[in-house]
């Protein structure tokens, strides 16, 4: 890396969803039904909608690319959880 160079790549416009869409992607990998509730009252200090901003990496890396999008990632999670013994849906998900 760049000596004292500070970047937020997060998951730019690649890899990013609401948290509805978390949940549902969630839900779907796990075959495990969440419990939650939604509030039309967001809370304080939370982002509307945020993109990280990748170019000055990309500009200082040109060979880096995104290996994973969010599918993967929560597919992935699970899977560990799985493989840790994680095997119900009240402790995490559960096979479907």
């Amino acid at each position: 890396p760049r000596a004292a160079a500070v970047y937020n790549i997060g998951g730019s416009r690649h890899s990013n969803c609401s948290v509805l869409e978390a949940i549902e992607i969630c839900e779907r990998i796990s075959g495990c039904k969440g419990k939650w509730r939604y509030s039309d009252q967001p809370r304080r200090g939370d982002h509307i909608w945020w993109i990280s901003d990748i170019r000055r990496f990309r500009r200082d890396y040109p060979q880096w690319n995104y290996r994973y999008d969010i599918e993967m990632i929560i597919a992935d999670i699970v899977d560990e959880l799985r493989r840790n013994g994680n095997t119900t849906c009240t402790g995490m998900p559960e096979p479907t």
